[in-house]
């Protein structure tokens, strides 16, 4: 122990302890809670689109919640929906959470953000507000939230935010309907100085049906877009020339993320999920020990590929980076991924070798 305090007494910066200590001793400092399932929108994109709603936890459950994870040591805590917002008691969730000195993301469509939580963010600031933007003008986000007056009022959230100097960061979520919006929300970003990134890959919903990908983009057009994207190409070829050093290993781990070693979901029923894609009805924290389910999931890393997982005799697996629970969702099968994955990459491949 005395050892290890010397290490993080010492240490440049928090990443440095995380990948030093936290990550090879599974201690759980990522975890994310989701506060409904419910939303004020209906994206045609959305993987919770078709799950069956139950009860939301009360505000004293999940402060119980925050509270166990503070316990098990939990420094960075996001809150995520469906929309936050529609919660009437997500203020004094946010307050309790930031009093117990959590570091704080919020992840919101920005549509219901309004004077009083701006002065509560004055007082307890988040470290970020993450705001999906789903198009340039009112016809873009009606076409994907089949709602009227939401683009104006993600403009009046951002104005707030903006004059209030709060941290947040704009990410463009891509499909059909907006497939054209790309240079205007990119250039949002920029009028706001804001961070900015963006997803155009839909994945199917959490019970795999894959109504969303009727919305996603054509695979050419994604490397349209991304091709004009200063830096992409050169992105890409760097990702493509790293060796998949699986390939000769004749065991290698079914999960190659961070799920259940550093991250963790808490759903709105109160159940201890090792990813927000990952869903298990086993561990509630609002009767089980945080430890107790946490030390259960190291079972998970002890699962192998099988002989047939493509990827892993895939070149371009540093690249792709596959996720094995979009497998599943998307196939059946955690060691299949769709061909549209496949495709997109060496769609990819092919756009970053054309560099002159």
């Amino acid at each position: 122990m005395f050892a290890e305090e010397t290490f993080v007494r010492n240490a440049n910066s928090i990443e440095q302890i995380r990948e030093k200590l936290w990550i090879p001793q599974r201690h759980p400092h990522v975890g994310g809670i989701e506060l409904t399932p419910f939303c004020n929108l209906r994206c045609v994109h959305c993987y919770l689109q078709d799950q069956e709603k139950h009860k939301l936890l009360s505000t004293q459950e999940i402060k119980l919640i925050i509270d166990k994870l503070f316990d098990a040591g939990v420094l960075f805590l996001y809150f995520t929906g469906g929309e936050i917002f529609t919660r009437l008691d997500f203020l004094e969730i946010y307050i309790y959470a930031k009093k117990k000195g959590f570091i704080v993301e919020l992840l919101t469509n920005g549509t219901l953000i309004e004077t009083k939580a701006i002065e509560i963010f004055n007082m307890y600031p988040p470290a970020s507000i993450s705001i999906s933007i789903y198009g340039k003008d009112e016809e873009s986000y009606f076409r994907v939230t089949g709602q009227n007056g939401m683009y104006d009022k993600v403009i009046n959230t951002l104005n707030l935010l903006s004059q209030n100097s709060i941290h947040f960061e704009i990410k463009y979520i891509g499909m059909k309907e907006n497939q054209e919006d790309y240079p205007a929300i990119y250039s949002l970003a920029e009028r706001y100085g804001a961070e900015f990134s963006y997803s155009m890959e839909l994945f199917p919903t959490l019970n795999g049906n894959g109504c969303t990908k009727n919305h996603m983009i054509s695979l050419e057009k994604i490397v349209e877009i991304e091709s004009k994207i200063p830096g992409k190409k050169e992105e890409f070829k760097r990702l493509s020339e790293i060796p998949n050093s699986f390939i000769n290993q004749k065991e290698v781990p079914l999960y190659l993320c961070d799920m259940a070693i550093s991250n963790f979901l808490v759903d709105y029923q109160g159940y201890l999920n090792p990813c927000h894609k990952c869903r298990f009805k086993k561990w509630n924290m609002l009767l089980d020990d945080f430890n107790t389910a946490w030390d259960d999931y190291e079972s998970l890393l002890k699962e192998k590929t099988s002989k047939n997982n493509r990827c892993m005799k895939c070149k371009y697996l540093m690249m792709c980076s596959p996720c094995v629970v979009v497998n599943f969702l998307s196939t059946g099968d955690y060691n299949m991924p769709s061909d549209t994955i496949c495709k997109l990459t060496h769609l990819r491949v092919d756009m970053c070798n054309s560099i002159e």
